[in-house]
């Protein structure tokens, strides 16, 4: 087959990530891989593993120039399906490819539109155009899981045109030894001067207002001023963001505003192959997100065993699956308190010499592989090409 995907960032995040899955895997089974998006860090990534890129960015709502120009590209190189993802590159997609020889287009927003951290007004009106849309013309949408279908369905798409396919993880990246997760976690207590015997809260993604990161800081703040935790333990607990973002100023000085900033360290934009050695630092992986599409860095969390906590999210309970502990959304005070309690269960595990939570990693593995990410999009994209538009 022949497979677009057309996107509008190229920006280091879920979305362009789960596109380049999508890229490796489906040109792995011997597709063409083509690809629509702007000038970025992901669009040399695209092409490495084998994309023809396109590079193209949508400049209005609706882009008449970019939908003239994807129609003629669809129609030129034959393209069997037209995989697009967000917004605007879905909305700009589906109106090109109405008239076009198209065989099929997939539509995918990861975060529902309802949950986004947008004016009440525009995301109504974003909600109403984008489900006229995929209800008219779209082959499939896809919901990343169960819960987020029920979502999709109370915005108004229609359920026969849903499809559930979770995100995969590639499970031979966080394949090491105890002994590596070690000289991992010295390297980056090293590298940022945290002391050998400090404890690390982590925290890992874009710093962006719906990733909850003000909540984290505040939580962190409220931890470090709990009246049953000793000067001790104060002193030598850390947070560690391992990510950059639109926000990242904002959050050092809140972290300045509430005089824990010796404590807390933000390491700005990483490199992919740093993420395992970040993950490995973690004593404890916190998670408070204010809205999610999925969550990818959960299963990463998860697949090394560290113990996490999460925003109590239908998503994440989806995902987490009795291997997380929850705290409500937004509640930087219990957020705070469910950190203690974890802290104080986790150093008990130190003692005993059992850190890592178990069967975590199986259940990842079971689940939310990369293999069956790759059969379950191969399996929609061939029953939708063999059906008449």
């Amino acid at each position: 087959m022949k497979i677009l995907y057309v996107l509008n960032s190229s920006k280091y995040g879920g979305m362009e990530n789960h596109v380049l899955d999508l890229v490796r895997e489906m040109k792995k089974r011997g597709h063409d891989i083509f690809v629509f998006c702007p000038q970025g860090e992901m669009l040399k990534k695209y092409e490495n593993c084998g994309a023809l890129v396109t590079e193209k960015y949508i400049k209005k709502d609706i882009d008449f120039e970019f939908i003239e120009d994807l129609r003629k590209f669809v129609n030129e190189k034959e393209i069997d399906i037209v995989h697009s993802h967000e917004l605007k590159a879905v909305c700009n997609s589906l109106i090109a490819c109405r008239k076009s020889k198209v065989k099929a287009v997939v539509t995918h927003t990861h975060t529902p539109i309802s949950e986004w951290q947008v004016n009440p007004f525009k995301k109504f009106f974003d909600i109403k155009i984008y489900s006229h849309l995929v209800n008219k013309y779209s082959d499939a949408e896809i919901a990343l899981t169960e819960s987020k279908k029920k979502v999709k369905i109370k915005e108004g798409i229609k359920e026969e045109k849903l499809v559930v396919i979770p995100n995969g993880l590639d499970m031979s990246k966080f394949e090491i030894s105890d002994e590596k997760k070690s000289e991992y976690r010295k390297e980056i207590k090293h590298k940022f001067s945290i002391p050998e015997e400090a404890f690390v809260f982590g925290n890992m993604g874009r710093i962006t207002r719906e990733k909850g990161h003000e909540i984290l800081i505040k939580a962190f703040a409220n931890f470090l001023n709990l009246k049953n935790l000793s000067e001790y333990d104060k002193k030598n607990s850390y947070l560690l963001i391992a990510g950059g973002g639109v926000l990242e100023d904002k959050i050092r000085d809140l972290a300045k505003d509430l005089e824990i900033e010796k404590n807390v360290i933000i390491t700005g934009k990483f490199e992919d192959e740093e993420k395992i050695k970040y993950l490995s630092s973690f004593d404890i992986f916190l998670f408070p997100t204010l809205a999610e599409g999925f969550g990818i860095v959960l299963t990463e969390s998860l697949s090394l065993g560290i113990p996490t906590i999460c925003s109590d999210l239908d998503v994440l309970k989806e995902v987490g699956d009795g291997f997380v502990s929850f705290f409500k959304t937004g509640d930087e005070k219990e957020l705070a308190n469910t950190m203690l309690n974890e802290y104080n269960k986790v150093r008990n595990l130190k003692k005993s010499g059992d850190f890592f939570i178990s069967g975590a990693k199986k259940y990842v593995k079971e689940n939310y592989s990369m293999e069956k990410f790759a059969e379950n999009y191969e399996f929609l994209y061939k029953k939708l090409s063999e059906k008449k538009r």
